[in-house]
């Protein structure tokens, strides 16, 4: 009934934005095809991972984005690597959405989109990422829902109603289909140099149980050319036994050489000591830290093909059996991307 209620929703603010501009003619429209290949390597103790080495298609998607008039746009995402079988068409759907203008300071989104929690780690597109901390890997990243976006002088805030990221994980694991919620609180901030990317939010992870999260993620330009983001991730549920007994901290310094080339050190720590099965994407136990960097080489001075060559080592205790940051593991990749502009 939860879920008939939030599509009702949607569909009642999309009719009425359409209504507003049913008069008004396509105003831009823009199509991009975007494409990864890499070729990597892991050992875990030494010992090579086949099924992670060798050659690969990492990304492939398009990209549909477009502005009907001076109030209504949308964004659409899918990625064509994902669809399989095992996995229904709007699983690969990463962006589906239309935004309503308000005003200069207000605008409403309603659709699939971004899931917000505080930090520069989640902010790159899935094309753009190399290296993660171990939460960020199992962290189910896009939902449908609802989200106002309110823009005041240097800051922005997001309030965010979606359904919750974990509501597919309980239903398989109970064989039974519930409605599950979530929603956030965030701050985007900019002052000279700083850069905060802040929220705070609430997901239920069983019907009726919830998770909080704090997301603490501050980017600062430490010259024209070299910045450093540092994120702070607490997770907390009931009963759990103290502060940061279940959190992630990642950082990263680039530095940029002009429209060529970039250079990056990574590093990022994952920690679950919280006495509790509660944390759907951290497995109790799991203390991992990962160390990493990498080169990124744009031979045409822009974002449209892109070399890149990066490794990491990551040491520690990791108990998942779906874990993808383990101990002893060395990793090591080289790529090229393009993006390919249709329209």
């Amino acid at each position: 009934m939860k879920r008939i209620s939030l599509l009702l929703v949607c569909v009642m603010f999309v009719m009425w934005a359409l209504e507003t501009v049913a008069q008004d003619s396509l105003k831009r429209v823009s199509l991009a095809v975007e494409a990864r290949a890499d070729c990597q390597y892991e050992y875990n103790d030494g010992v090579k991972n086949k099924s992670q080495s060798g050659i690969k298609g990492n990304m492939l998607d398009v990209f549909l984005q477009g502005r009907i008039n001076k109030n209504l746009s949308y964004k659409y995402r899918q990625r064509l690597n994902e669809l399989h079988k095992d996995k229904a068409f709007f699983d690969a759907t990463d962006w589906l959405y239309l935004e309503y203008a308000v005003n200069r300071h207000l605008s409403v989104l309603a659709g699939k989109w971004a899931v917000l929690v505080g930090g520069w780690e989640f902010d790159p597109a899935p094309i753009d990422v190399f290296q993660l901390s171990e939460f960020c890997y199992h962290f189910p990243c896009y939902e449908w829902g609802v989200n106002a976006l309110l823009t005041t002088g240097r800051s922005k805030f997001v309030v965010q109603l979606i359904r919750s990221p974990f509501t597919e994980n309980y239903c398989d694991r109970a064989d039974r289909d519930d409605d599950m919620w979530a929603g956030a609180l965030v701050w985007m901030g900019n002052y000279g140099p700083v850069h905060t990317l802040w929220s705070v939010n609430m997901m239920e992870r069983e019907p009726g149980k919830w998770i909080n999260y704090i997301g603490l993620g501050t980017r600062v330009d430490l010259s024209c050319n070299v910045s450093i983001d540092v994120d702070v991730l607490n997770r907390y549920a009931h009963h759990q036994r103290f502060l940061l007994a279940d959190a992630s901290v990642m950082s990263r310094l680039e530095w940029r050489a002009g429209k060529h080339f970039t250079a990056f050190a990574k590093f990022s720590y994952d920690v679950n000591h919280a006495g509790t099965s509660a944390d759907e994407c951290l497995a109790e136990g799991t203390e991992i830290t990962r160390l990493g960097g990498g080169v990124e080489y744009f031979p045409l001075g822009t974002p449209q093909v892109r070399l890149h060559l990066q490794g990491s080592y990551a040491f520690g205790k990791n108990p998942s059996c779906c874990a993808v940051v383990r101990d002893k593991q060395t990793f090591v990749d080289m790529g090229l991307t393009w993006r390919m502009k249709v329209l």
